[in-house]
C-alpha cells in the first residue's frame, strides 16, 4: 500500500494542513450559492468575479518566473475578460481552454466537469484528440485520481509522480496512458473539486515547469469560480423561466373557467338550432351546407374552449408504475400508417433495460402523442423522427439531485425560428394553419403534474428536439 508521504504534495498558495476529508456537501453549496449572490447583489455579479481575480493575482508571486510577463500579462488579461464577462457556461469553456493553450503552448487539452448537481465529472470539452480515443472518458468523485486532487489541491505531474500513479486504479492509468496525459490540473471551489483539466501536446519535449503549474493553478481555481457561477446563474433563469410560463398557464387556466360557462351555453343553442333547422333542408339544398358549416365552428369553438379548461382542470389523475418502453411502442404504432404515407422513417429502439415511471398511462399516451403528430407536421415532405429513452441524473428546479427517465423526440422539419422559441408554450401561440395553438400548452401541463419538465431546443430548416423529463418510479 502506498504511504502517506508518497501520496501528498505540497500546495503553492495554501498549506495543505485544513482539509483531509471534504467530500461533496449540497449544503455546503446552497449556503455558498446564497452567500455569493448577496455579495453579487450588493456588488454586481461581474465586480464580484474581478475582485476575486484580482485577489488570486496579488497572491501569485509574479518575480519567481522568468517568463516574457509583458505577453502573459496581456494574455492572463485576456483570461479574466473571458471569467468576467462570459456568463454562458458553454461559451465559458471553450474561451478558457483557447487562453491555457495560448499561455502554455500545448495542443492537446480535456476539460472534464461535474455539476454541483453531479457525482460524474464529464467530458465537458477536448482539444487535439480523436473522437475514438475520448470514448468512455470520465470520472466520478469516488475515484482515486479525483479524491487525491482534493485532498492535496495541487497538479499531478505523470512522469514526475509515478508515486501517486501507482497509488490510481488500473482504470484510471489506463485512461491517462491512453490520452498521453502528462499533467492533471484540479478546478477548486468553495472546497470541491467541480473538474479537471488534462493537458498533453504532440510534441514530445513539451513540459510544464514548477511555476507554470502554479499560473495554471490559479487560473483554474478562478476558472472553478467561473463556472460555479455562470451554473447558478443559468439555474436561476431557468428557475424563473418555468416560474413564469406556470403563472402565465395559471392565468389563462382562470380566464377560461370564468368565461367557459357563458360560451358554452350560447353555442349549445346556437348548435341546436341550427340543427332543428337543417331538418328543412334537402341533401340538395345549399343553405344544407352553410348549416353543416356553422355547426363544425361550433364544434371547433367547443373544442378551444374544452383545450382551455385542460390547463388547470383536475382531472382524475391514477398514477400507476408504467414501462416508458412499452408505452413509446404502443403509441408509435397509432402513427405508423401517416407515417408511412408522409416518407418519415421513425427511429425507435428498445433500450436495453427496462425504465418505470409513475404516470397516468392516458395522460402520457397523450402528451407522447401530441409531439410525436406535431413533429410529423414538421415534416410534410418527408423526414426523419428519431425517438429516444434515456436515464439521466440531474437538478430540476430545486438543489436536490434526481435520477429522471428522459424521452427525447426530435425530427428533421422547418424548425422553430429563434424569436418565437419561447413563446411555443403560451395558449394559442401557433405558427400553424388550424392550430389553437394550446397542445404544447397542454402537454407542458400534464409533464408538471407529473412532477416532470418538458424542454425544446431548435433550429430553423434543420429540426427540432423535444425532451420531457420524468421522475423515476422507486
Amino acid at each position: 500500500m502506498l504511504n502517506r508521504s508518497t501520496m501528498t504534495m505540497t500546495n503553492p498558495f495554501r498549506p495543505k494542513s485544513r482539509h483531509r476529508h471534504k467530500g461533496r456537501s449540497n449544503a455546503k453549496f446552497w449556503d455558498f450559492a446564497k452567500n455569493f449572490f448577496k455579495r453579487a447583489k450588493e456588488k454586481g455579479i461581474f465586480a464580484l468575479r474581478l475582485s476575486l481575480i484580482r485577489d488570486a493575482l496579488r497572491a501569485f508571486n509574479w518575480r519567481q518566473s522568468g517568463r516574457d510577463w509583458r505577453n502573459t500579462r496581456r494574455i492572463i488579461q485576456d483570461f479574466n475578460r473571458s471569467i468576467t464577462l462570459i456568463a454562458d457556461i458553454d461559451a465559458l469553456i471553450p474561451s478558457i481552454v483557447d487562453r491555457v493553450k495560448e499561455i502554455f503552448g500545448t495542443d492537446r487539452v480535456i476539460l472534464l466537469h461535474a455539476y454541483p448537481d453531479s457525482s460524474v465529472f464529464s467530458l465537458a470539452f477536448s482539444l487535439g484528440y480523436d473522437p475514438e480515443i475520448l470514448a468512455g472518458v470520465h470520472l466520478t468523485q469516488r475515484d482515486r485520481l479525483a479524491k487525491w486532487l482534493l485532498t492535496n489541491e495541487t497538479a499531478l505531474v505523470v512522469e514526475k509522480d509515478q508515486g501517486v500513479m501507482s497509488y490510481l486504479s488500473a482504470d484510471e492509468r489506463e485512461m491517462l496512458e491512453r490520452l498521453d496525459a502528462r499533467v492533471c490540473v484540479p478546478m477548486l471551489a468553495l472546497n470541491r473539486l467541480t473538474g479537471m483539466m488534462l493537458l498533453s501536446s504532440t510534441q514530445k519535449e513539451w513540459s510544464m515547469g514548477e511555476e507554470d503549474l502554479n499560473l495554471l493553478l490559479m487560473l483554474l481555481t478562478q476558472a472553478g469560480i467561473a463556472f460555479e457561477s455562470a451554473y447558478l446563474s443559468q439555474f436561476q433563469r431557468d428557475r424563473m423561466r418555468r416560474l413564469y410560463r406556470a403563472e402565465r398557464l395559471a392565468t389563462v387556466g382562470q380566464l377560461a373557467a370564468s368565461v367557459a360557462h357563458e360560451i358554452r351555453n350560447p353555442m349549445t343553442a346556437i348548435r341546436s338550432t341550427v340543427q332543428y333547422l337543417m331538418r328543412e333542408f334537402d341533401d340538395n339544398n345549399p343553405k344544407r351546407e352553410l348549416a353543416q358549416g356553422v355547426i363544425a365552428e361550433v364544434d371547433r369553438i367547443d373544442r378551444i374552449v374544452d383545450g382551455l379548461l385542460s390547463l388547470t382542470r383536475r382531472t382524475e389523475f391514477t398514477p400507476n408504475k408504467i414501462s416508458l418502453a412499452q408505452l413509446l411502442g404502443q403509441t408509435l404504432l397509432l402513427i405508423r400508417t401517416q407515417a408511412q404515407e408522409q416518407a418519415i422513417e421513425v427511429m425507435w429502439k428498445d433500450p436495453p433495460q427496462e425504465t418505470h415511471v409513475m404516470a397516468d398511462a392516458a395522460q402520457l399516451k397523450q402528451l407522447v402523442l401530441n409531439l410525436v403528430m406535431n413533429a410529423m407536421q414538421a415534416m410534410p415532405n418527408g423526414g426523419r423522427l428519431q425517438i429516444d429513452l434515456n436515464v439521466s441524473s440531474q437538478a430540476l428546479g430545486s438543489p436536490r439531485q434526481k435520477d429522471w427517465a428522459v424521452i427525447s423526440i426530435a425530427d428533421t422539419g422547418c424548425g422553430i425560428p429563434p424569436e418565437t422559441l419561447d413563446m411555443v408554450f403560451d395558449p394559442f401561440f401557433t405558427t400553424k394553419p388550424g392550430g389553437t395553438g394550446l397542445g404544447l400548452s397542454t402537454c407542458y401541463a400534464i409533464a408538471k403534474q407529473h412532477n416532470g419538465d418538458l424542454e425544446i431546443s431548435s433550429q430553423e430548416n434543420e429540426g427540432t428536439t423535444v425532451n420531457v423529463r420524468l421522475p423515476l418510479a422507486g
